[in-house]
């Protein structure tokens, strides 16, 4: 991104790690609220890298969703894509629930990066069983 590229309306080149960030982004703000947990979560997968946010924030502004994860299919690889829905998976399930909008927005990701429910399958029980802290009661 050159040094004008904001008052020209150039818009950044996503980067696999800025579109990890932007799509959850996507997941987080899906029920409406993003509270202090969620943004903590956000900055785990981030690890400082204050660009990669930066340019998820400027894409999100951007473009429409969900023309936001056809922007972001097109920056990963195959493993990429798997990875990040797995995390976006982790991210919708850190407060136990899966909301209704988290899970269309997950299977918007799953379909356009073309990503099988066997695949998933493991991946969404393990989450699961992180995730649900009832056991500990």
């Amino acid at each position: 991104m050159g040094i004008f590229d904001k008052l020209t309306g150039k818009t950044p080149q996503l980067t696999p790690k800025s579109a990890l960030v932007l799509s959850a982004l996507t997941v987080i703000a899906a029920d409406g609220v993003v509270d202090e947990a969620e943004l903590n979560d956000l900055a785990k997968i981030v690890r400082g890298d204050r660009k990669a946010i930066d340019t998820a924030l400027d894409v999100m502004k951007a473009n429409q969703f969900p023309a936001v994860i056809d922007l972001v299919a097109a920056c990963l690889d195959e493993k990429q894509k798997i990875a990040t829905l797995a995390i976006l998976c982790d991210l919708a399930m850190s407060d136990g629930v899966l909301a209704g909008n988290e899970e269309k927005i997950l299977s918007m990701y799953m379909e356009k990066f073309k990503i099988s429910p066997d695949t998933m399958k493991p991946i969404i029980h393990a989450i699961g069983i992180k995730n649900d802290f009832s056991i500990f009661s």
